[in-house]
């Protein structure tokens, strides 16, 4: 079969009209039902590594504003920390937050609204963290 032509000789070819359909498929992955709802993240994330108990006002001040505030505590003398740590305990249960260890001598405080999901390494010996 030969090449279509139109009357208006435009080169001799079928100019497009542009309302051709377009094809149309079920696709599940574009349905807003199928994805999980995500929360909104937190608008920023403060970290402070204070050398002494001073910061204590700082920290209060963020975590009372509804920020979360991760408190390192690596540069503070011992006793200096225990009592970041003290105040900081008062503070969450005051404000109904939240305090979860990071690591040795790191903390991370978070207000009432924020919720911390911790994922621990398989207790089994199993998944990606037994790489022996």
């Amino acid at each position: 079969m030969g090449a279509l032509r139109d009357e208006h000789h435009h080169n001799g070819w079928l100019m497009p009209s542009g309302s051709y359909p377009a094809a149309v498929y079920d696709d599940p992955w574009d349905a807003e039902d199928t994805l999980p709802a995500v929360p909104a993240p937190a608008a920023r994330i403060v970290s402070l590594k204070p050398t002494g108990f001073e910061a204590a006002r700082t920290v209060g001040e963020h975590l009372r504003t509804g920020t979360p505030v991760v408190m390192d505590l690596t540069e503070m003398t011992g006793p200096e920390a225990k009592r970041m740590v003290d105040f900081a305990s008062g503070l969450i249960f005051g404000t109904r937050g939240g305090i979860e260890r990071i690591a040795r001598r790191v903390f991370l405080l978070t207000p009432a609204d924020v919720e911390v999901t911790v994922i621990d390494r398989p207790q089994d010996g199993t998944g990606f963290y037994n790489q022996s």
